[in-house]
Formats: C-alpha cells, structure tokens, sequence
C-alpha cells in the first residue's frame, strides 16, 4: 500500500495528513472522551478504505469486503452520532451530521450525478452548504477554546480536499 501512495499526486501530503490525522485520534484516545475516539478512528478507518480503493493497488481481500467493511465503519459512525445526542454533545453531533451529509452527497454524486448534469447545481449547493457548515464548526470549537477539536475539524477539511477532491489538480483546472 505504501509504495502505490507513493506514487498518487501529493504522495507526501497525503501521508502527513494520514499521520497527522492517526496522531490525532490517539489524542482524543488519551484525552477525549471514548465515543469522541471511537469516531475518530472509525473516520480514520473509512478514509484508508477510500484511499485503498482508489489507490488502484491489489488488494489483500475481495473488494466486496472491502465495502462490507466501509459499511460496518458507517453503522459505527452513524451509532456514534447518536451517541452524541443522547449524551447532549450537540456541537458534535452537529458536526457528525455535517460529515454524513457530506458523505451522502458523494454517494448520491457517484451513483447517479456523473449521469445526471441537470440536477448538479442542486448538488454544488448542497455541497457548499455543507462545507459552509464544517467551517463554521471550525470556528465554532475555536471560539470556544476547544482547540483539539478546532484542530481536528481543520485537518479533516483539508484532508478531504487534498484526498477526495484532489484540491490541487482542481485549482489548476481554473
């Protein structure tokens, strides 16, 4: 796995963001609270199932595994969503429904939109709403001096423009 990241745009990047973002969920083992670590390990997880997907290397398992995985990882996430309700962490749980919208979004761009060009201002709004919000999170935990949380809803920002979107080849094609 090592060797194909090393050969994706950004490879050093990418992997400082992987340690900064394995870094960060140890923090939060150490010093957040258990479902605080238990969602950011298991978001950890569903990005390195998105990046050996499309690291277009043999994987280790059958790629339906590989999906049953992502969805076991999505079952956690959406259960720790709900954790955050019922234990009234509402930036938190703000913050994971942004994430999952996001989430469905792709989903939704993936398997329909690449097909469909007339419902795609509908999605780029979506999108930047979305966006709108997680960067208001941001701000949000840093006004507040929640600076691991501040800290880890940035690095999560970037990650997924630098991994998903691949920021940089965007901002060359304008």
């Amino acid at each position: 796995m090592f060797k194909t990241l090393a050969s994706l745009p950004n490879a050093k990047l990418r992997l400082t963001i992987l340690v900064l973002l394995t870094l960060n969920s140890l923090l939060y083992a150490l010093i957040g609270s258990f479902i605080s670590a238990v969602d950011s390990f298991a978001w950890l997880a569903l990005l390195l199932t998105f990046e050996l997907e499309t690291a277009a290397a043999p994987l280790p398992f059958a790629e339906n595994r590989l999906h049953q995985i992502r969805n076991a990882l999505i079952v956690i996430i959406v259960l720790v969503t709900f954790g955050y309700l019922l234990t009234g962490d509402f930036l938190n749980l703000i913050n994971s429904a942004l994430w999952l919208g996001l989430l469905a979004l792709l989903e939704i761009e993936v398997r329909t939109l690449q097909k469909d060009t007339e419902n795609r201002k509908k999605f780029v709004a979506a999108s930047f709403v979305v966006f709108t919000g997680l960067i208001a999170m941001v701000i949000a935990w840093a006004w507040m001096g929640s600076w691991l949380d501040a800290f880890n809803a940035g690095l999560w920002i970037f990650a997924f423009a630098l991994i998903e979107v691949d920021i940089f080849r965007f901002l060359r094609l304008r």
